[in-house]
């Protein structure tokens, strides 16, 4: 009795998973979805190349300070 709704399981598992793959498929391959997933990547490429710009102007920032800390530290001597 396990056994058969262990396979029953598995196929309807397998039956979904093949459905999914095809109507996956299916949907990347419209031109409403491309134009999407375009959209979508430029974003994130803009967004990452945002972010990269912000962490070098916290980089020269955190370099600047430290300079001037080490400058002060040494007219202090």
């Amino acid at each position: 009795m396990i056994h058969k709704i262990l396979v029953t399981k598995k196929a309807l598992f397998f039956l979904g998973g093949a459905a999914a793959a095809i109507i996956g498929s299916k949907a990347l391959k419209s031109e409403t979805s491309r134009k999407l997933c375009v959209k979508g990547l430029a974003a994130g490429m803009k967004l990452r190349d945002e972010a990269i710009e912000t962490l070098h102007n916290i980089k020269e920032e955190a370099a600047d300070i430290y300079h001037d800390a080490k400058k002060k530290a040494k007219e202090t001597e």
